[in-house]
């Protein structure tokens, strides 16, 4: 069995839950985060029953929030020796505007301050570990998104999905900046098609509605939403692959907007202010 330990957010239940069960069939150890103990049990107990591998964790956390992210950094340090894999998996839309007890707008927060809080807290634990690797599920809903500065937090104007776009086109920027001043650790991220899961499974049912139309038009599985998320996280054939963008396990082109280095540095500083100011 593998001495490998990867984390994986958003781990309960579609892309997260099927790259769970295959990485934890290849002998990983693997850390669940979600916001649910009734369902990080049932994941649990699902992976156990298709892989045979008990080496599982449950994290309960609420990846909303700044504190308890900063938390579960600190849980993660503690449980483990080591880290070999950070999937940042986790993310949602919220059909209303919805400013957290933290004073984020829920989709930034949860969508981007989440993977730039855990990943970069988790940096020294993963530099430590030869050969490690974050992935960020990222979408090609960012295609046509800008960032606005001034309405990180909906200040200005809110609509759910250009919100949730802005936000994909973050986690694509971040990845891109963290492959430009890491050499120890690989950072990529990816597009993992149009799939039927629960994002936006507490909003109502517009949003859903719109989901599962586009995951019936596209027609891809969550098992197959989890390819890429389960090759870069795994396969030997990128060991020394970062700062690149995948769809279907083949390197793709971002937007031409994802490639504009003022702005890496500009959502890096931006999120590295919250996080000083709310961790």
């Amino acid at each position: 069995m593998s001495d490998k330990i990867i984390v994986i957010t958003g781990a309960t239940d579609g892309i997260g839950l099927a790259a769970a069960k295959t990485i934890a069939g290849q002998g990983y150890r693997v850390g669940l985060v979600g916001r649910n103990p009734d369902k990080g049990k049932q994941a649990m107990e699902a992976i156990v029953s298709e892989t045979g591998n008990d080496k599982l964790d449950f994290f309960q956390t609420d990846l909303s929030l700044v504190k308890e992210v900063a938390s579960l950094s600190n849980q993660i340090k503690n449980k483990y020796s080591h880290l070999n894999v950070l999937l940042n998996n986790a993310g949602g839309a919220s059909k209303d505007k919805i400013i957290t007890s933290e004073g984020l707008e829920r989709t930034f927060a949860t969508n981007q301050m989440n993977y730039f809080i855990l990943t970069t807290n988790l940096m020294d634990m993963l530099s430590a570990s030869e050969g490690s690797r974050v992935v960020n599920v990222a979408s090609n809903a960012h295609i046509g998104a800008t960032i606005d500065f001034d309405n990180i937090n909906s200040e200005k104007r809110h609509s759910w999905w250009s919100t949730y776009c802005v936000s994909k086109l973050m986690n694509i920027m971040f990845t891109y900046r963290l492959a430009q001043i890491q050499n120890k650790v690989t950072a990529n991220c990816l597009h993992p098609g149009f799939v039927n899961t629960n994002i936006g499974g507490n909003e109502g049912n517009t949003i859903k509605r719109i989901v599962k139309f586009g995951s019936n038009l596209f027609a891809r599985t969550v098992e197959d939403g989890a390819d890429s998320s389960i090759y870069l996280s795994t396969s030997n054939d990128i060991h020394n692959v970062s700062g690149k963008y995948f769809f279907k396990c083949k390197e793709i082109k971002s937007s031409k907007a994802s490639y504009n280095k003022d702005q890496w540095d500009q959502l890096w500083n931006v999120c590295e202010s919250y996080k000083e100011q709310l961790s």
